[in-house]
């Protein structure tokens, strides 16, 4: 990948030379689609996406607002496929629109539509190249189900809904 970077890790038993790779790939579906962006990358969580299309989101209502890519995420070390949380942009928020649902799974190659939800009593204009909502990057720990007939004791047990106090 013509993207990698080497980069050397200082710790105590040694340096040792690691190849960081790009976390994130994208296919642009659109010629009017913009690539995610992190303003202060190995600080900011999130990536920013754009709205490929100028949408309307009605008072109280949900729509579905393209982004126009597909990605593919991966540990810029390992390689390990990585999943991505759709979070809420505070910007956003400011203005009563919502986020909602937003899992995107490892082997996803589809295009990112984000769900959007206006919770205002106002309409609420989203122009085409606007910020709308950012992805996070997640390690994948899904493996195997294992049905049991007991589970390891704990302190907490079965005590739920409230019980660590209000």
């Amino acid at each position: 990948m013509a993207a990698e970077i080497r980069k050397l890790l200082l710790w105590a038993d040694g340096p040792y030379s690691v190849t960081i790779k790009p976390m994130l790939r994208v296919k642009l579906l659109d010629p009017a689609a913009k690539a995610p962006v992190v303003a202060h990358p190995g600080e900011d969580l999130g990536y920013d996406l754009f709205a490929l299309e100028a949408v309307l989101l009605a008072p109280r209502s949900q729509a579905r607002v393209r982004t126009g890519i597909a990605v593919e995420a991966r540990h810029p070390v390992t390689d390990e496929p990585l999943g991505l949380l759709v979070r809420d942009r505070s910007s956003m928020a400011a203005r009563g629109v919502a986020t909602i649902a937003g899992v995107i799974d490892a082997g996803y190659r589809g295009e990112i539509q984000i769900l959007m939800a206006n919770l205002s009593d106002a309409p609420v204009q989203l122009n085409a190249g606007e910020k709308i909502a950012q992805m996070i990057p997640m390690p994948v720990l899904t493996g195997v189900v294992q049905t049991v007939a007991n589970l390891e004791d704990s302190a907490r047990a079965e005590k739920g809904f409230g019980s660590s106090g209000r």
